[in-house]
Parts: structure tokens; C-alpha cells; sequence
């Protein structure tokens, strides 16, 4: 008589071989859905669709995730945002980047000789998520905080991203997102200067300039970003400071 163990090993040889868990793998897909959507709550049928997979199958992954505080459910409304238990996950992630360090002491410093507000922010994806921030001597409300993530087509940050990512990159991108309003002519003079400048259309009332970070092999990783509400004239001394310190960040990766 075989035992459990043997019955098991019979099993697995008759099923193909997978080097992923489905349920696991869906799950993730759900967390990644909703983080993607982040703001927005939706219901189960909207989340399932937008995963590809059976709203019987997406109700028990949901309520795994739920009971372990990775999701959140409102009771009357019946629909589902990322949970509280994701914020120490991110945390844990953050404090131990060496990105994180080595772009510090270059977002301190530049706050700090322009006085005004600097974030880098790391690609992922399409998104930029702010890993490291320093205010000078003002405060702005509106600017993203640590752990903010959000589009990067849009203001200077986009610019950077899209005037620096490599052309299979960007033409497919532009093509599939036609919301992207940017000129070959800015995306030239961009590359040009080293920097992109957004006057107040990002952010009412907050202009912008960006540069871009890379590391070994010239892979652009993210963008070194100045806020703050000083005038046009300022636009070039300010750009010129954030693309120096973000090429000095980029040589301190490698890049």
C-alpha cells in the first residue's frame, strides 16, 4: 500500500510542471490592480476583469488578502482598496534601498541651496514612486510625500522620463497613450539641456524642473525633481543646479 507521500510524487509527475503558484500568482495580480488604481475604490466584478479571472475565484483571493489587511472592504459600498498592512511592507522596502541613501545627501543639498522642495523618485513601471524627499526653508501641501507613486507622462517628471528612455521604449508608449501631449522638438531640446521645466501645470501654482538619474549601463532608474513657486527667470539657474546633482547621483550608481 502506497503512502500519502507516494500518491503525492505520482500526481506531480502527471501534471505539467509550473514554476508558479495560480492562486498566489492572481493574488499579486489583484494587489498590483489596486495599487495601479490607488484612490479609486472598486467593486468585485470591476477587479476581476480587470485581473482575468472568475469573480468566484477573485471573492476568496479578496477575502484571503482581507483577512491578512492587504485589502480593505467597505461594508457599505461593497468595494475594495489596498489595506493598511501594505504601508510596513513598503517601509521595510524603502529603509533598506541603497537608492534611497545614496540620493539623500543630493536631494538634501539641493533643497537646501535653492530652498525649495526635492524628491527623487524611482521608475516602476509606468509609475514613479517618491523614495526620498527634503523640504528647504518652504513647505508645499501639494507636493508628493515619500511612498507617493503616480504617473510619470505627465509634468516635468514625465518629460524627463520620455525624453531619456530609449526609443523602443517611448514610441510604442506614445502610441499607446495618446493623452501624451509632447513635441519631438521639446523632447530634442530637453535632451539637449538635461533637464525638463513644467510652469505650473502639474501642480497649480508650483513650477517644476527635472533631471534624470541612471545607473550602470546607462539605465534610467528615475528623476531628481526641484518644486516650488519661483518665478520663469529661474527656470535655467535651477534646472542647471538639478541636472548637476542628478548626474552626480547617476555617477554615484554607476551610471
Amino acid at each position: 500500500m502506497k503512502t500519502e507521500a507516494e500518491y503525492i510524487q505520482i500526481i506531480d509527475k502527471k501534471q505539467p510542471f509550473r514554476s508558479q503558484v495560480p492562486a498566489l500568482e492572481q493574488g499579486l495580480q489583484i494587489l498590483l490592480f489596486l495599487q495601479q488604481n490607488a484612490g479609486e475604490k472598486m467593486n468585485l466584478t470591476k477587479i476581476c476583469k480587470g485581473v482575468g479571472i472568475r469573480n468566484s475565484k477573485g471573492h476568496y483571493i479578496l477575502t484571503t488578502l482581507k483577512a491578512y489587511g492587504f485589502v480593505e472592504k467597505d461594508p457599505y459600498s461593497k468595494t475594495y482598496t489596498l489595506g493598511t498592512r501594505t504601508i510596513p511592507l513598503a517601509r521595510a522596502v524603502i529603509d533598506h534601498l541603497d537608492y534611497r541613501a545614496a540620493a539623500a545627501p543630493f536631494v538634501e543639498e539641493l533643497a537646501k541651496e535653492t530652498n525649495n522642495v526635492v524628491w527623487f523618485g524611482l521608475r516602476m513601471d509606468e509609475s514613479l514612486f517618491v523614495l526620498s524627499k527634503y523640504e528647504g526653508k518652504k513647505h508645499f501641501w501639494a507636493t508628493p510625500g515619500i511612498g507617493h507613486t503616480f504617473d510619470f507622462f505627465s509634468g516635468a517628471h514625465g518629460k524627463t522620463m520620455l525624453a531619456f528612455m530609449p526609443d523602443e521604449e517611448r514610441i510604442p508608449l506614445l502610441e499607446k497613450r495618446k493623452d501624451i501631449k509632447i513635441s519631438q522638438n521639446e523632447l530634442v531640446s530637453i535632451r539637449k539641456t538635461g533637464y525638463a521645466q513644467d510652469f505650473g501645470t502639474y501642480v497649480k501654482g508650483l513650477n517644476a524642473v527635472a533631471a534624470p538619474v541612471f545607473r550602470s549601463n546607462k539605465q534610467l532608474i528615475g528623476v531628481l525633481m526641484l518644486f516650488g513657486t519661483f518665478p520663469a527667470k529661474k527656470f535655467d539657474v535651477f534646472g542647471r543646479k538639478t541636472a548637476d546633482a542628478a548626474h552626480r547621483l547617476s555617477q554615484k550608481l554607476g551610471g
